[in-house]
This record gives structure tokens, sequence and C-alpha cells, in this order.
């Protein structure tokens, strides 16, 4: 369901477009034009995408089997479903052959699966079934050994990848997950008895505290404020560690530690006559929680304590995150990124002795993306490298052959310009090395590694994701690059190439504007039945419309990935601009922070010189561009409606941020709104909006330019998006309403900020169309 919000007109200077009447007859036309569009965006956004992978190869055996998770949209039920497969290859010289091929099976009900690395038979699922009911599997050699209910014991589990754990102990005798803390008490009728109330002590005073439902009264602690984590995490209580002892079904909650909330845990073997301990990264909040989602510069810490919650230690702070334990047991690995500013922005990989609690860097932060291959901080990185740019390090990164035992080397993705590649860091000899292309080809992502295999995905604009298999051939004793190691990549599974979608890197003209900036342009590689109603079969390149689609963040980046709504324009005729510009990830931290103070004007121009320079070279209809931003590319869009009114014949906005000033009373994550404006922000005691800072928000507000719209404007806005809350878009609707500025909105309920359920998906992919179709036709 989606509300469109429609109120009166001030200004009689022009009449109003009118209102549909539900009784009004349709056209055959427009209806015809509904349902192909319709048809493509359930083309184009029904391909599946592999979300995960796991690989199992023994040792100097040439068969591998992979289990692999892929979410795909069903539109009869309008959902998205998760659907578990699997494959077992045989690997000769550079020929692979299937020699299993599994059927999916419906994947919706497990939230986390994790297989031992000890025993891997053994297989543990976290299971939900019903908003209720939770179970904890035991699986061995497929069959269920054990299911546990764990429905009393705590809320929800905590399945994605901030907080989400899942993990098996050295002896398969402990698992580690996190989910909610268990709720407190609410009221009982004070016929029923209540364990606490029977065993309350005679003494005491009327002060002190009280535990538990009693006295026909709820547990105090039930409705005390313990906000949640913001966009994506609404109405979910913090998160705890839970240990469940496998042989005799024990579950012990950990109590957190003060102001931390725990996530990716893992167990740390017993080493010296130590026991064993857990490992996890605890997210800090003194005075209040931020929004974590796409947000890597929260303050954390790397943490352990034992499999009692007792004896933590912080081992590492800073924003940190994905501790990940080496082979041998030695050592953590994990991300660390510079706390506050920029809510994404280049990683280092920190290296910490777990024997002489020392940490060392082993990928430092990189400036400016290096010229030629060289040496730093002791560790050899190749050239070009922008440095690293990642959310998280994968579950099972490590690869190892089996003539080279002793060797550690971890395998990951990470952002290289405009598209994604995979990275291997031999550890023993400090070595950094490529992958997958970077000629603007394909874009790779890994997901998993077992021995000397790495499962990725490989994707481009015109093919959705190919699940691929590597092939490391790993040395010891090289230090020539070349011969320091190489992945033979094997498609398991390719899917069929759209042959009508081409795609091209198009560059600045100024070398200092390359360095930071870099757009893609997919377009129909010639017009046909499908693209007849935008770009007709009769007409040329220079006529094709064009969509200019710069990214959010404004810390992101488009990449040669897949993607279902660039796919789905191409294929109805548009030509997509996608916009790479000063500020994104994978061109070096110091173009990160080129944006900072900036975010009213730097990216402003940067969009449209690339467009401009599309234009110049005849590859789209300047009488026919078009915008759609979301986010902060919803709030440059609204910037460039009104201090370029007439370049755009129509401007959809998702979500933008109209009001920097409402944005930070209101959004999950405040401090953006400072950091983005180059203003001092501190987690532990949050400024006061002043009205000096809210006068600088302003100024740099589209709020401000209201009046100087005119080109016909859509929003698309989530109901439940906590991270830029509706009311400001609403306000800018009304505002631009009662000057009788063509303007349209549409309000999903209980849709977030991503607007990412199936329903909305479609509709505002049909309206966005549609709406882009009466602009152009004027």
């Amino acid at each position: 369901m989606y509300t469109t919000l429609n109120s009166p007109v001030a200004s009689t200077s022009r009449s109003p477009t009118p209102v549909r009447q539900a009784n009004d007859k349709n056209t055959k036309a427009s209806v015809d034009f509904a349902r192909f569009v319709r048809e493509t965006f359930e083309d184009a956004y029904g391909q599946p995408a592999v979300v995960s992978a796991t690989a199992r190869a023994a040792a100097h055996s040439d068969v591998v089997t992979v289990e692999f998770t892929s979410v795909q949209r069903d539109f009869a039920r309008d959902i998205k479903r998760r659907v578990s497969n699997y494959a077992v290859l045989r690997v000769e010289d550079d020929k692979v052959t299937t020699l299993t091929a599994g059927s999916p099976a419906d994947a919706n009900g497990a939230q986390q699966t994790c297989r031992s690395s000890t025993d891997p038979s053994l297989l543990a699922v976290l299971r939900s079934a019903g908003p209720t009911e939770r179970f904890v599997e035991v699986w061995g050699n497929g069959a269920l050994v054990k299911s546990i209910s764990v429905s009393d014991k705590h809320g929800d589990f905590y399945g994605d990848s901030t907080f989400g754990s899942l993990a098996w102990s050295s002896d398969n005798s402990h698992l580690v997950y996190a989910a909610e803390k268990p709720e407190y008490d609410k009221a009982k009728s004070e016929s029923v008895t209540d364990d606490n109330e029977a065993q309350a002590r005679e003494d005491g005073s009327i002060g002190d505290d009280i535990v538990g439902g009693v006295a026909g009264v709820a547990d105090p602690r039930r409705y005390k404020l313990d906000s949640d984590w913001g966009e994506t995490f609404s109405g979910k209580r913090p998160p705890v560690l839970i240990v469940l002892n496998v042989r005799n079904s024990h579950v012990k909650v950990l109590a957190a530690p003060p102001a931390v909330s725990p996530g990716q845990a893992h167990f740390l073997p017993a080493r010296s006559g130590a026991a064993e301990r857990i490992v996890f990264t605890g997210y800090k909040h003194s005075t209040r929680k931020h929004g974590i989602v796409y947000c890597q510069n929260r303050p954390t810490g790397i943490f352990t304590c034992d499999l009692s919650g007792a004896d933590v230690k912080c081992l590492y702070s800073g924003s940190v995150r994905s501790p990940r334990l080496t082979p041998s047991g030695r050592a953590l690995v994990f991300l660390s990124t510079p706390v506050g500013g920029p809510h994404a922005s280049t990683s280092e990989l920190v290296y910490y002795d777990l024997e002489t609690d020392a940490p060392s860097i082993l990928v430092p932060l990189i400036s400016q993306p290096l010229e030629c291959p060289q040496e730093l901080g002791g560790t050899h990185l190749p050239g070009g490298f922008p440095g690293l740019y990642l959310d998280q390090l994968p579950e099972h990164p490590w690869l190892h052959a089996d003539d080279s035992p002793r060797a550690e080397v971890l395998a990951f993705t990470s952002t290289w310009r405009s598209t994604n590649v995979v990275l291997t860091l031999d550890l023993q000899r400090r070595f950094l090395s490529l992958h997958s292309p970077i000629d603007g080809s394909a874009s790779y992502s890994m997901l998993c590694a077992a021995n000397a295999y790495v499962v990725a995905k490989m994707s481009t604009p015109a093919m959705p994701d190919s699940l691929m298999l590597g092939q490391a051939v790993l040395a010891e004793h090289h230090k020539d690059e070349e011969d320091a190691g190489r992945i033979r990549w094997h498609h398991i599974h390719k899917p069929t190439v759209d042959a009508n979608v081409s795609w091209q890197i198009v560059q600045a003209d100024s070398a200092e504007k390359r360095r930071s900036t870099e757009c893609i342009l997919v377009h129909p590689t010639a017009p046909d039945y499908g693209t007849r109603f935008f770009w007709p079969q009769s007409c040329s390149t220079t006529s094709r419309p064009l969509v200019v689609l710069p990214h959010g963040g404004p810390h992101s980046t488009y990449t040669l990935d897949y993607n279902a709504l660039v796919t789905g324009l191409v294929k109805l005729g548009f030509g997509v601009l996608l916009v790479n510009f000063t500020g994104s990830l994978g061109f070096g931290h110091d173009a990160v922070l080129a944006q900072i103070g900036k975010m009213d004007s730097m990216s402003i121009d940067e969009i449209q010189d690339a467009v401009n320079g599309v234009h110049a070279g005849r590859l789209a209809d300047p009488n026919a561009t078009v915008y759609l931003g979301g986010s902060y590319s919803g709030y440059t869009g609204a910037l460039l409606a009104g201090l370029v009114p007439g370049f755009y014949r129509a401007i959809v906005l998702r979500n933008p941020v109209i009001s920097i000033g409402d944005n930070a009373a209101m959004s999950d994550i405040p401090d953006w709104c400072w950091a983005e404006l180059g203003l001092p922000y501190d987690f532990d005691s949050p400024p006061e909006l002043t009205p000096d800072v809210y006068s600088k928000m302003w100024h740099a507000s589209p709020s401000r330019l209201v009046d100087k719209v005119r080109d016909p404007l859509l929003l698309l806005l989530g109901a439940s998006d906590r991270r830029v809350p509706p009311p400001q878009s609403m306000s800018y609707y009304y505002r631009l309403k009662a000057a009788n500025a063509p303007v349209e909105c549409k309000i999903y309920p209980s849709v977030g900020h991503p607007l990412d359920t199936v329903e909305a998906e479609r509709d505002s992919f049909v309206s966005v169309l549609r709406f882009y179709a009466a602009a152009l036709k004027k």
C-alpha cells in the first residue's frame, strides 16, 4: 500500500492537474504502458542475488563442496525469499566439473547457519518459527541431532553483519550467538504467584529497587529508555551474547559490559593453560546510541571475556570491527576506521598479537592512490592501490595451499575506484595482491575461502551474480609481485548476459578531477521493442534520454556490480549516468576528506560537469535529461531543482535531506549533519543545535530554494525512515504545493530509508517511469 499526498492549492495563478477519480476509465495506452513497465521491473528485479557462501575442501583433494544462499523476490507474495543451494565440484588443472548440482531449498526460517571448522559434519542453525518461537538446531551428517527451544531465554536473533554472531567452540561443545536481551516482566494480576515476590526479604526500605513483575506492576526496567540502534533496527532491544552448551542444552545470557552492545562474536582457543575465551566487537554508547547501519565511524572496541561473560578486557579501542582469528591462533586481524567525521572512509587493517598484546598496522590509510608498487609500513602494495574500502571482512577469509601449510593469507573484497575487487594479503610475506580486473569489465566480491579455494560472485551491469570458484596458487618464497600468488577463476554458474545493455567508464576532462571522480554510463546497445516508449527504433544516440543517478552517502560508490534499478531503466530505453564524485569511496582518503565542508557545492558542480560532458559527447539528449537521487543524492537533486531550474525535465527524490537542521533534530545519525558541514561533534557529549549552527545548516539546505523550483518533482518517502525522517520532505511538499509548483509525493507505510520492500520497489519504479513519461511528453 502507498499513500499519495494531495493538499489544497493556495494560488490560483495556474489550475492544478485534476486528480483522477476511482471511477474514471483508464485508457488502454496507459494500462498497457504500466503493465509493460511492471513486467520490465519483474525481469530486472527478479534475478537472484548471492549473499553468502561456504566451501569445504579436504586436504590434497580436488573435490570442493560449495554451499551458497541467494535472495530472490517473490512477486506473488511480495516478499524476498532466501534460498539455499549447493554444488559439488572437481577441480583439475584449469577445468572445473560439476559432480552434483543441488536443488534450491527455502531457507527463510533459518536466520543464520554455521558449520564447524573442526568437524564439517556439524551444522548449527538459528531458526525462527513465527514472531515468538525461536530454536537452535544442531545437525550432524545431514540429520537433525538436537533442537533446543530458546524462546523464553531471549528475544529475536541478530543476524545482520554488524551484531550477528554464530560460532562453534574449538571442541564443538558450545555455541555463541547474538540476540535481543530478554524482555522484562509485564504487569501480572496479584492473583498470580510470582517467584520474585515470594522470595522478597523482610528487611529493606521502600526506596530499594525491585526486580521482576511484582505487586501487580511491571518490572521497573521494562519501560526504562534503552534505545535501539536506529535504521533497520527499529523496535529491537539491544543485543546480548548467548552461550549455549550443546551437550546439556544449557543457555547462558551474558551480561553486556556497561554502555556497550556486543556483536561479531567468535571463540578464542585456549592458550598456555588458559581457558577458551570469546572475542567480540563492542559498540559503545555512553550518552546515546547513534544509528549504526552504513556507518563505520562509531566508537567501538575489540573485547574478550570468558564463557560466563566475566573477566572482560578491551584489547583495542577506536572505530574497529570484524575481528578474525588467524589460522595459527596467535593473532587477530580486524578493520579500523577513523572515529567520527565521514560515516564511511578508508580503513586500516590491524594485526593484534595475542601473545604479546601488541598491535601493528598491516595495511595503512592511503591518502592518494599509489602511482606504482611500493612498500609502506613493511607491506608491499600494488600500483594504483587506493586503500581499503569495505564494511566487513568475510566470515571465512583464510587461504592456504597444501604445499604452503604455514601460509596465512587473508582474502577479502575492497572498492577500487568504480569496481569491487578481490585482494589477498600474505601475512608472513606482507604482500598485498590484486586478483580481479580493474579495467572496467566486471566487479568481483569475495564470499568465502577454504584451503586453496575462493568462492566469489562476479557481475556486470548486463549480468546478474555469477558464482565463481577461484583456485589459488600460493607461493611462500617468491618476492616478485607477478609470482607472489595468483587466483585462477572458474564459473560455477553463469546467468544470461543481456546483449542490449552496454556500459563505459566516463572520465573527467581534467587530470585533477580524474583522480577523485569517475562515472559509469550504462545504456541500451541499440533501440529495440523494449525501448519503444522512450527511445524508438528510428532514433539515434543523440536523442536517447538520460537519467542522472548520483549515489547517496555521500561516502559511497557506484561500481560495475549488477543494479536492478539501472537495468530496468536501460531496458526501457534510458541511458543511466552513475556519478562518483569527490568524496566517493575507492579514490584515496584525501578524496573522502575533500568533500567535508563542501557538501552543498563540490558534488553539485561535479554532477553537472559530468552531465554536460555526456551531452557534449553526443551520448544523450540534453532535452530529455531527468534526475533520480536518494538520501544524499536526493539532497543534491533538491539543490539542483532550485539552482538550475529548467536543466532537468523531471526530478525524482527518494527520502531526500531537505532541511539539515530539521534532520539533525530527528535523524538516528545527527552527527552526519555536523560532520558533512565540517562542524565538530562529540559522541560522548553531543552538541546543541544552536541558532548559529542551525543558520549554517539552513544556508546549505535545499529548503531555502523552494521558491526557485519549477520543474516537475516527485517525492518518494518511507514512512518509517529513521535516517532521513519524512516530515522535512512533507513540509517541502506542502510549500511547493502552496506555490503551485508541479510536485507529487508518495509515502510508503512501514517502509524504511532504502524503500526496499517488494511492494515499495515495484510501485516506486512504475511511478518513476510514469512520471518521466508525462514530463518528457511536454
